[in-house]
């Protein structure tokens, strides 16, 4: 992003809420859904895999035998929780898919590095509940959305992970420097570099498939599909989708529906 834009003008180019009218009340229809549906699925909830009080998930299995996905939630690295985003597991579980629904510290409490580190314990103790549980372990199916889109491709060379989807990431890291993002993010140039998956080798030999909405801040959209171009680029396997009429929450309907694209699209993996 131009440094010669003014502050207001960096700032609005990732200020999602700003940019989505109804924003406010999408969140609350989203916490209230998952708080219903934690309330009637009250076992296997915050476990926990480090001594912070955000390093723990959330488990909702669909059986012992079925595939596996992890979500990792967006709130640019500073907001939001793992709780808020449970809506999306009812129809994962009803095509049969377990959901580990992952927490994270958060920044300032917490620097890049320690987030994703974060995200790498959690999924391997996600895995190791996986093997506890069964002959063999399927893997983790990654995914994430906005600062989890981000994640999701940070972790993807871990090797209890088999495949990831990303969803409205980020994926060069500079220009959240240079908006009001940084206030708690406190990255500087190197870490910057250090955590954007786009100047980094890519996890070549594992899908990661990347979608955006086509209603989403030009500067969202422009992350994706630079990012899904640098994988094309390397040959590196996944489809990328910038979705017609989405913006940067209703794209989440895609995957918190039986019959939505994302989530037929994680489905056919396995």
């Amino acid at each position: 992003m131009s440094t010669t834009l003014t502050r207001e003008q960096r700032d609005d180019a990732y200020n999602n809420s700003k940019a989505v009218s109804n924003s406010a009340a999408i969140l609350e229809a989203w916490g209230r859904r998952s708080q219903e549906f934690r309330a009637a699925h009250a076992t296997h909830l915050d476990l926990s895999y480090g001594s912070g009080a955000r390093q723990s998930y959330d488990y909702f299995s669909a059986g012992d035998q079925s595939p596996v996905v992890a979500f990792i939630h967006g709130g640019f690295w500073q907001n939001r929780a793992k709780t808020d985003f449970t809506f999306i597991v009812p129809a994962f579980l009803e095509a049969g898919i377990s959901v580990a629904m992952m927490g994270y510290t958060l920044a300032p409490e917490a620097k890049m590095d320690q987030i994703v580190q974060d995200i790498r314990l959690g999924l391997r103790a996600v895995s190791q509940k996986i093997a506890a549980r069964r002959a063999s372990n399927p893997g983790i199916w990654l995914s994430g959305w906005s600062a989890g889109g981000h994640l999701t491709a940070m972790a993807l060379d871990e090797p209890c992970v088999i495949g990831g989807t990303a969803i409205s990431g980020i994926y060069d890291i500079e220009p959240m420097r240079h908006c009001y993002l940084n206030d708690k993010l406190g990255l500087d140039e190197a870490s910057a570099l250090r955590f954007s998956p786009i100047k980094l080798p890519a996890t070549v030999g594992k899908v990661l498939d990347l979608f955006v909405g086509e209603a989403e801040l030009p500067a969202m959209q422009a992350q994706t599909i630079e990012f899904a171009a640098y994988r094309a680029n390397l040959k590196a396997p996944g489809v990328f989708e910038n979705m017609p009429g989405l913006n940067h929450y209703t794209i989440l309907d895609e995957m918190a529906q039986a019959k939505g694209r994302i989530l037929q699209s994680i489905k056919s993996h396995f």
